[in-house]
């Protein structure tokens, strides 16, 4: 084990219980393990990674819904601004 993951490791045995809680609930939410969750804990902070497990949820309930812009478009659309910018800029 690396000076790094013995840190995380060192770092996540003196958590509190109710730190371990925490941490077993947002695990449980993000679907993977604590030992998966906790690096990003550990760099993040809670707050940090429950929003963003959170923001991963809505996502993915976003695009089951179909409530989402295809990719195919979006790249569609950028290319259109950006030929336009440059043919505004030549004629400028």
């Amino acid at each position: 084990m690396n000076s790094r993951e013995q840190k995380i490791a060192q770092a996540l045995s003196q958590l509190s219980d109710g730190d371990h809680e925490r941490l077993a609930k947002l695990a449980t939410l993000a679907g993977i393990s604590v030992e998966a969750i906790w690096p990003d804990v550990w760099l993040n902070g809670f707050e940090d990674t429950e929003e963003s497990v959170k923001a991963r949820i809505e996502s993915e309930a976003d695009i089951a819904a179909g409530r989402t812009i295809p990719n195919d478009e979006v790249m569609a659309d950028m290319w259109r601004i950006v030929n336009s910018a440059k043919q505004d800029k030549q004629a400028g």
